[in-house]
């Protein structure tokens, strides 16, 4: 089985459970193994918070017609809801 590393900053096990997932989560979506909405939803963040992180992160955002497809649905199926973090 295929195996991926993640690097975590010591400081950032010392800030919490929140800062280690939200790096695990930048680091997924950056090597593209996640998606965009997969990221966003493993935090539970909206479309506005993920992105903000990755602004804040210097991160590149990636969006592919599959990304697209995923965005549609959700707008399709009342899921685009920044108060339901979907």
């Amino acid at each position: 089985m295929p195996a991926i590393n993640i690097q975590i900053p010591l400081e950032l096990i010392e800030q919490g459970e929140r800062a280690v997932l939200e790096q695990v989560a930048m680091q997924l979506y950056e090597n593209q193994i996640f998606t965009f909405s997969q990221a966003r939803r493993l935090l539970n963040y909206s479309v506005w918070e993920f992105q903000k992180l990755l602004g804040e992160n210097h991160i590149v955002r990636q969006y592919d017609k599959d990304d697209l497809a995923e965005d549609i649905e959700a707008v399709k199926s009342g899921l685009w809801d920044s108060e339901n973090h979907l």
